[in-house]
């Protein structure tokens, strides 16, 4: 496999599930009917090892991501369930240099691929401290992508994403199930360095479990973690033997701040990687509610 290819497959791969999203704790919890949340996210992300089949490709590989996410959310009732439509508008910079990419440094920014998403709750008990809801994720493939770049923000496909979650409380512990899987659009523009090709992959299944304490009525504390399964792509209809079997830990700060902001401080360690690249994140996420 020629080295620019493995690299855009690989960054091509790691940018969307990321930006997508994986859930926070307690994100199963909705705000009553009529409520407005804004949640801005700053996240920094950084790697160093590119792993394929489960095979270190390159530990000099060095990934440096900065995101910014914009997240407007409006809680209201569909019949007689609590619904929330809401947006991700997803911006940022990345760059990659190293012996893993032959010496060469490549960067990318702008804009990059939006998300549109609604949560529908068919169990919304706060009396039993009981919640439970699926989530459509839609990606639109309208952010910046250049098709003879081997990094982009934009992955210039659709992908759709299902996604239940359940939340049980037990006083101040809060336990967060949650099961999603993600089919992709086909890529009908990928460069594989010397002609243009499609790109197809198959659907990535992944699973995440929340567990957070209340510590007094303004901050609570969360250890989470996150599972990835599948995901294989082909380019012009050659396997890539590049699935996921990855494995990633959280630690969530949260603290509330008088009646209407909630800060939350975290960070994320990719400890387990079959396919991709190892990384850490640190992410701050800013929200207001009313």
């Amino acid at each position: 496999m020629k080295k620019t290819l493995l690299i855009g497959i690989l960054l091509g791969s790691f940018f969307l599930p990321d930006l997508v999203g994986a859930t926070d704790p307690r994100d199963y919890i909705p705000l009553p009917a009529g409520s407005f949340l804004f949640c801005t996210y700053l996240q920094h992300t950084t790697g160093h090892r590119l792993k394929v089949d489960d095979q270190v490709v390159s530990s000099d590989f060095n990934l440096s991501q900065n995101i910014v996410i914009f997240r407007p959310v409006y809680y209201t009732n569909l019949g007689p369930f609590v619904v929330d439509p809401q947006a991700l508008i997803i911006a940022g910079e990345a760059s990659v240099d190293g012996a893993g990419v032959g010496g060469n440094s490549f960067s990318s920014s702008g804009i990059a691929d939006p998300v549109l998403l609604m949560t529908t709750w068919f169990v919304n008990n706060p009396e039993k401290q009981l919640w439970f809801g699926w989530t459509p994720y839609f990606t639109l493939p309208i952010g910046e992508y250049s098709k003879k770049r081997a990094l982009n923000l934009g992955a210039n496909r659709w992908a759709v994403k299902n996604e239940l979650g359940l939340v049980k409380g037990f006083g101040p512990l809060y336990l967060d199930l949650v099961g999603h899987v993600t089919v992709f659009g086909d890529n009908d523009d990928y460069w594989t360095g010397t002609e243009m090709v499609t790109k197809k992959q198959d659907p990535l299944y992944g699973a995440e479990v929340h567990v957070s304490y209340d510590i007094t009525k303004r901050w609570w504390l969360g250890l989470s973690y996150f599972y990835s399964n599948g995901g294989e792509t082909k380019i012009d209809g050659i396997d890539q033997r590049d699935d996921q079997d990855n494995h990633a830990l959280m630690f969530t700060s949260a603290f509330g701040i008088g009646d209407n902001y909630q800060l939350l401080l975290q960070y994320r360690d990719d400890f387990s990687v079959k396919s991709g690249i190892e990384t850490k994140s640190i992410q701050a996420r800013f929200a207001y509610f009313f």
